[in-house]
């Protein structure tokens, strides 16, 4: 078998069962037990000297005196002789109520043969043996005919009931009204069996006694019977499809049987004792008796805890990653010792009439379980409301494409946070709850001061984040803002290299404003650290001349929008494309890959070459001995060509310019022309257009001269030239 853990929640109850019913009576509490129970003549013999005018005030007389009396006695205190002394006397005071707690405890063990000899002496006597016989005769009656009566209901009541669970329901509202309208039906026959006892204890008219120990009995059975239809209905032991809590069908009888278990023992076994008290029983032996059934409830919790000890320890230390899980860990291990020690001492506190202790004690365990309980509901309640407030519509998914991850990056702390709160604002109610006085200390001066500097603070990193999530939310919708069709609007490179760095500003002056005012709020002096940091700024100024030029540099060039993310650059003696911009530095990527990072101090002169539009250039060597007018011609026909190309036509401007000839080199005659492009398309045009050019000027023999030299030896002003002399060196030759 393995619980779910609503056993936990079942230990709670079942000590709030056992602890009240089985507190001593009123008369526990009287510090005069000798005296021995109050006889029928005595409380005769009150009522007469109430009703007399004479007695009454001669008896109100001595009770004034009585209390006057208490009160000097009360007020003849030592004076006070400070902390040591009032702790002292305050310790001493307990040990002597304990003390007296062990003796009326003592006395009362070795008063139990009075027990015996009362069961002996009333059947030892006729008189008294009769009595008994004639009581129990009528309480059989009585009884019976309660029970008889409640047959009939639950028979007349059958069908409807078997309706009711008959129905299958989904939903929470609608399976809680089959509950409350069986819970009804249940009630419904208990109440035919205390009709009818009460209807006959009227007929058979027992005696003033039999009629209490006859009340006692039928309390009893009423109130045993309701706790267990109340537990009906939360736990739905056998019909699993009425259950509201998500536990199993073994888990829900476990429970329900472990509260029968506990509600019978209690609850019969005080009214039993009470009655047993009624018809004689010595006071000692009744205390006797009451205790013994607190040990044996004791016991029985002490039972409940070691049997649901694994499943429980695996409950509390959770998955291993959940908060404080070190400190979870350590409290499964010893979770059961804990519980063991608080029944134990609980127990010692009622056993031994501690002045105040029990009561103080039940009424703070349970409140801590209905403030646990209520922390527990709370805190779920808050997490499903959290996840609806954070689930976003199809609808605003699309409007806003990244608000939902943006959203989901606060999601964990938001639930982190407000389960602190609710389990913090819990902590605060227990330890009320067990007299700590914890909310007088808030409500208090330092209480509310403290109170109000948090709200502050909380109220200011709120404040900070939505500045920043609107911030960033504006600059993210700019940037991937859609037109009618869907399609993304082209932002400038400038926006989209600048607003990104004003987010990070933003960020950043967020930042220093939330931490100077947390640091002012819980009472640290900021002004040492503002002329601290306005020192050490100028240090850092004086001592980082280069990085101050860099951000310099970088601000002016930014704002001049001189170079864009994409743009494709030369500075510094590097060339390639701009991937990423910061206020001091500038990272290229080359055509080989590599990556150059230039501080905006090293750049002097910047070359953008894809800013508005671009030029393929085109210096194109030819021989000598061709014609240029058929050479431009071809030039021209190539541009019209690469023109037409599906491929490359939306990435030319303008046509083909043909500039003439821009040089005559040692071994080509160089014509110039350029096509326009639109940014960082000409290098592919450039490629395309060499290409077809060199297959052109195959076709038409248009010679593109490799590098050569010519030797010329000159001529005379008769054109005849010298004569060029050659020396064979080869003696083989001819």
């Amino acid at each position: 078998m393995r619980p779910t853990p609503l056993k936990s929640i079942v230990l709670a109850l079942s000590l709030l069962i056992a602890v009240p019913a089985v507190a001593p009576p009123a008369a526990a509490e009287d510090k005069t037990p000798a005296a021995g129970p109050v006889s029928t003549a005595d409380l005769d013999a009150l009522v007469q000297t109430i009703e007399n005018e004479k007695d009454r005030k001669a008896f109100l007389a001595n009770l004034k005196a009585l209390i006057a009396a208490r009160q000097a006695t009360e007020t003849e205190k030592p004076a006070d002789s400070g902390f040591g002394a009032r702790l002292l006397e305050e310790v001493s005071a307990k040990i002597d109520a304990v003390s007296r707690g062990l003796v009326a405890t003592a006395s009362a063990v070795l008063d139990l043969p009075q027990a015996f000899a009362w069961l002996r002496d009333g059947f030892s006597d006729p008189a008294t043996r009769s009595a008994w016989l004639l009581l129990l005769v009528k309480l059989v009656v009585i009884l019976l005919a309660g029970f008889v009566l409640e047959g009939l209901a639950k028979l007349v009541l059958r069908r409807p009931r078997g309706a009711i669970e008959e129905q299958h329901a989904d939903g929470f509202l609608p399976r809680a009204l089959l509950l409350v309208a069986r819970t009804l039906l249940d009630v419904a026959p208990i109440v035919a069996f205390a009709a009818a006892a009460y209807g006959v204890m009227t007929l058979v008219a027992p005696s003033h006694t039999g009629r209490l120990v006859a009340i006692a009995l039928v309390n009893a059975s009423v109130l045993a019977r309701a706790i267990l239809a109340i537990a009906r209905l939360v736990l739905v032991p056998k019909i699993s499809e009425m259950r509201l809590l998500p536990i199993g069908d073994e888990t829900a009888n476990y429970c329900f049987i472990w509260l029968r278990r506990l509600t019978n023992l209690t609850v019969y076994g005080y009214f039993v004792a009470q009655a047993a008290l009624l018809l004689g029983l010595p006071f000692a032996a009744h205390a006797v008796l009451v205790k013994l059934i607190g040990l044996v409830v004791g016991l029985l919790l002490v039972m409940l805890a070691m049997q649901n000890r694994g499943p429980i320890a695996d409950r509390i230390a959770g998955d291993g990653e959940a908060a404080f899980g070190a400190l979870r860990r350590r409290l499964a291990e010893v979770w059961h010792i804990l519980v063991v020690l608080y029944v134990v001492a609980i127990f010692g506190i009622w056993l031994l009439e501690v002045p105040g202790g029990f009561e103080f004690v039940s009424r703070a365990t349970a409140l801590t379980i209905v403030i646990l309980i209520v922390a527990g509901l709370a805190a779920g309640g808050t997490m499903r409301a959290i996840r609806r407030l954070f689930a976003l519509s199809d609808e605003v998914k699309a409007r806003l494409p990244g608000l939902e991850e943006r959203a989901n990056l606060y999601l964990p702390a938001l639930r982190t946070t407000v389960r602190g709160l609710v389990y913090a604002v819990a902590l605060l109610a227990v330890l009320e709850a067990w007299g700590l006085g914890v909310f007088g200390w808030l409500v208090g001066p330092t209480g509310r001061e403290i109170l109000a500097r948090v709200v502050t603070i909380a109220l200011i990193v709120v404040g900070a984040l939505i500045v920043w999530e609107m911030v960033s939310a504006l600059i993210q919708r700019y940037l991937s803002a859609a037109d009618e069709d869907g399609e993304t609007i082209e932002r400038s490179q400038r926006a989209r290299t600048l607003l990104p760095l004003l987010r990070n500003l933003t960020m950043i002056v967020l930042a220093v404003l939330v931490a100077l005012t947390v640091l002012s709020e819980i009472g640290i002096n900021i002004g040492p650290l503002l002329a601290g940091a306005g020192i050490f700024g100028l240090a850092v100024g004086f001592g980082a001349q280069t990085l101050v030029k860099d951000v310099i540099r970088g601000l002016f060039i930014l704002l001049e929008n001189s170079i864009s993310v994409g743009d494709v650059i030369s500075v510094g003696g590097h060339s390639g494309v701009v991937e990423a911009m910061s206020i001091r530095s500038v990272r290229l990527r080359d055509v080989g890959g590599v990556v150059h990072l230039l501080p905006f101090s090293e750049v002097t002169t910047v070359v953008n070459m894809t800013r508005d539009y671009a030029y393929a250039l085109f210096d194109i060597g030819v021989g000598y001995r061709e014609d240029v007018d058929e050479v431009m011609a071809a030039i021209r026909a190539t541009g019209e060509e690469i023109q037409a190309d599906p491929k490359f036509a939306a990435d030319i401007i303008d046509e083909i310019e043909i500039m003439g000839v821009q040089s005559f080199d040692d071994s080509a005659v160089v014509i110039r022309a350029r096509l326009r492009t639109k940014p960082r398309k000409q290098f592919a045009v450039r490629r395309a257009f060499n290409r077809l050019l060199k297959i052109r000027f195959d076709a038409l023999g248009i010679e593109i001269p490799y590098p050569h030299q010519t030797i010329y030896f000159g001529e005379d002003k008769h054109g005849n030239a010298p004569p060029l002399h050659i020396q064979n060196d080869d003696p083989e030759a001819g």
